[in-house]
């Protein structure tokens, strides 16, 4: 039980008392008013009668009711002092009741400001978790964001002179099966709806820039010739080739999208332009000599089958060169892989 508990109780006690005393003093008087009355009565028969006797009989009524009254008197005295402590106790009580009651409020109010305080720091907490899971959200819904590969490809005609000095048409390479498979290998893929697989065929110069800006892709993938000094063999309107310089391409990335992650040159002789350009991107992939129509496409779909399911471009690349020996091609050790400085090919993902 509380004190304010006990001081209420020990209140209500001697209020109780208090009008028990009140009771007691209201017989009294009530007992000496009628005392009172009989004193009168017998004075006024005194004053209607003559004889002795009665007169005398009167007297030692009077006598006994004014002694009985004294008595009275007295006790309710005693009463009246007893109230008058009661009362003294009560207000004592009371004021002891006020204190604690008082004592109680400023507890109270200190656990009710510490509770909101409490409260405000649980909120503000909430509000700070809630941000926190917002820009997890928002990096959730940035990772799951679109990707866009755009495969370029350009096939002319070329015209070379073999060992024997006859000129001679170089085989069409097999672009369209390329795309195909690629297509196929994403749509395979755990993250197929993060991918988004767009092709431009016959490419020329003058096309390059605007497929890159219609497309804003992350990773461009060029296929078809290259020379052994790695130029990209590109066709011009009339569908002859149109040999473009490293240094060229170099200065395409770099006056393109920020976007651009990656470049794959599935090219013969590539891996020069690859190293060379590495510093505008952040991972790109060439060939050290030439590659076979098959080898070139089996290196690709699984490159991209990987990344669509989400593997990092180590594991994805790893796997693509796996797959070239699993096939039995012998030209797995043909693609490179350069990663920019600052950067490592297991933090590179590109779909989560």
């Amino acid at each position: 039980m509380s004190l304010i508990d006990t001081y209420r109780n020990n209140i209500k006690r001697k209020k109780d008392e208090e009008m028990r005393l009140n009771n007691e003093k209201t017989k009294y008087l009530s007992d000496k008013a009628n005392k009172n009355s009989r004193i009168i009565s017998a004075k006024q028969a005194i004053g209607r009668t003559k004889s002795q006797s009665t007169i005398k009989s009167k007297i030692r009524e009077i006598d006994r009711y004014e002694k009985e009254m004294q008595v009275i008197e007295k006790k309710i005295a005693d009463v009246d002092k007893k109230i008058v402590r009661k009362r003294k106790e009560i207000i004592d009580e009371e004021k002891k009741l006020q204190r604690e009651e008082l004592k109680e409020n400023r507890k109270n109010e200190l656990e009710q400001r510490r509770s909101a305080e409490k409260l405000n720091s649980k909120i503000q907490d909430i509000g700070n978790k809630q941000e926190v899971l917002q820009k997890e959200v928002n990096k959730l819904k940035e990772s799951k964001k679109k990707i866009v590969i755009l495969f370029l490809a350009s096939n002319p005609k070329c015209i070379y002179r073999d060992e024997n000095g006859v000129l001679k048409e170089q085989p069409k390479l097999d672009l369209d099966k390329e795309a195909r498979e690629i297509k196929e290998a994403i749509s395979k893929s755990l993250n197929r709806d993060s991918i988004d697989f767009q092709t431009r065929w016959a490419t020329r110069v003058q096309d390059l820039f605007q497929a890159i800006n219609e497309t804003n892709p992350t990773i461009i993938h060029f296929s078809g010739h290259g020379t052994t000094n790695g130029e990209l063999v590109f066709q011009d309107n009339v569908d002859k080739p149109k040999k473009v310089s490293n240094e060229a391409i170099a200065e395409m990335i770099a006056a393109s999208s920020d976007d651009i992650r990656m470049l794959v040159f599935n090219n013969c002789f590539s891996s020069i332009q690859a190293e060379m350009i590495v510093d505008k991107v952040e991972a790109t992939i060439g060939m050290n000599t030439t590659i076979g129509d098959d080898s070139a496409i089996i290196f690709a779909s699984q490159l991209y089958s990987a990344i669509g399911f989400g593997q990092p471009l180590d594991k994805a690349y790893a796997q693509a060169k796996a797959m070239l020996m699993l096939e039995n091609t012998k030209e797995q050790n043909t693609p490179e892989l350069f990663v920019k400085e600052g950067f490592e090919a297991k933090d590179i993902i590109f779909v989560k």
